[in-house]
């Protein structure tokens, strides 16, 4: 029979996919929390729109990184020998995550300061395409990391990763 990629490789048969649930909500609201932070200081500092938005998209890109390869780590050493397939859902769970709560502290303020409230989806929607594909990048590299014993295959994928991710952006630009 052949192993797929979401099959655990430990011999214990039941494996507890609880934690994965847990490090997942608590890595994305920590994450959404910080976002919500940053977006709110941001716009309390007064700083000028194009130095406020590069340094959004900067601090969120760092952030992400920091709760996806956290999560991950946490949870293959929670759970060692997890599926990979287990952990790639797990690092673009907690980017959805973390853009659905973010996007939810988005929406409710409107409504506890007495303006105009606008649909969730209006706030969902637009941040959950890049979150996807970021947390979807982080987790296929830190998967790399923890599962590809040899350095230099390690180095030579991600750099492959880079290298065609930079050769997307440029036909597509």
């Amino acid at each position: 029979m052949s192993k797929g990629i979401l099959d655990h490789a430990t011999d214990e048969a039941q494996v507890s996919m609880s934690t994965v649930g847990r490090v997942v909500i608590i890595a994305g609201i920590l994450l959404a929390a910080i976002n919500f932070g940053i977006e709110y200081g941001l716009d309390a500092l007064n700083m000028s729109g194009r130095w406020a938005q590069q340094l959004k998209l900067g601090l969120f890109l760092f952030f992400m990184w920091l709760a996806v390869s956290s999560g991950l780590r946490t949870i293959d050493k929670l759970l060692p020998g997890i599926a990979v397939g287990w952990l790639l859902i797990a690092g673009m769970g907690i980017g959805l995550w973390s853009q659905a709560v973010f996007s939810l502290a988005k929406w409710a303020v409107p409504r506890f300061t007495g303006e105009e409230h606008l649909p969730l989806l209006l706030f969902l929607w637009p941040g959950l395409l890049s979150s996807l594909a970021v947390s979807l990048l982080v987790a296929v590299l830190t998967t790399i990391t923890l599962r590809v014993e040899s350095k230099l295959w390690s180095t030579l994928l991600r750099i492959l990763i880079f290298g065609l991710l930079a050769l997307l952006i440029y036909l597509w630009m």
